[in-house]
Parts: C-alpha cells; structure tokens; sequence
C-alpha cells in the first residue's frame, strides 16, 4: 500500500478491481445445495488424487466431495450469484439488505467471493484476460 490510505500502490490494481466489480459471478452447477435451519449445506464435488492409489486407497478414506455450509449472509450472496448480476451489484444488494454502506459491503462480499471461487462453488465470467494474467503473475 502506499502512503496514501486505501489507495493501491500498483497501479494496475486498480484496474484490476474495476474488472472485478464488472465481472459476473455464476454457480458451479456441479454443486449440489441442501437449506438448513441456518443457511445452505454445500456439496462440492471433487476428483480423486493421483497419489491415492492401493494400497494406499485400502487405508485412507476418500470421500467424492466437499461439503461446505453456509450461514443467512453466505446464502444471501450465494443466491445474488445467479449469472445475471455484476460483482458490483451484488455488493449493492448486500449492503442496502443488511443497512451497510458500499465500501463495507464490498469488503466483506468481495473476501466471500473470493472464498467461494478457492472452493469452485462459482466462477467469475468477464474478466479480460490480460487482467486475469497480470494477477497471476
């Protein structure tokens, strides 16, 4: 960061958070989701490693997916995840529905986000690619 506060040092991340915020969330619908009292019982599933082969497999348990749950605000943002709303939007949505003002609500929807993508339960659709390489850089 530089001195400045909240102002990214590079400024190509700047840019970066623009396509993100333009970018549209889509569920994986490999993931299958159950509601619970509290939010949502996520099951993602997964492949089998390549090491876990006999003997090996006789002793270590592989499930074939991962369950993930979530609580009322994790839902909340799962179900604005429908493919037709930008990150952007979602975040406004987030933070008129639970009283925050935007910045709040994009720090704690764009974390989430980035969350549910590490886990493949969504996938986000139009960031160029040139930003999507510079961020992996």
């Amino acid at each position: 960061m530089s001195k400045s506060r909240g102002k990214p040092s590079n400024p190509r991340e700047q840019v970066a958070v623009g396509h993100l915020l333009s970018a549209v969330p889509h569920r994986n619908q490999a993931v299958t989701v159950e509601p619970t009292e509290a939010g949502l019982l996520l099951s993602i599933p997964t492949r089998r490693p390549r090491w876990l082969v006999p003997p090996l497999s006789w002793v270590l348990p592989f499930s074939g997916q991962r369950r993930v749950e979530l609580d009322a605000p994790g839902r909340a943002v799962l179900e604005l995840c429908d493919g037709r709303r930008s990150v952007e939007e979602v975040i406004e949505v987030f933070a008129l529905e639970h009283k925050l003002s935007f910045r709040e609500g994009q720090l704690a929807v764009s974390q989430f986000i980035k969350a549910l993508l590490q886990r493949g339960i969504i996938a986000l659709v139009g960031m160029p690619e040139s930003v999507a390489t510079e961020g992996s850089a």
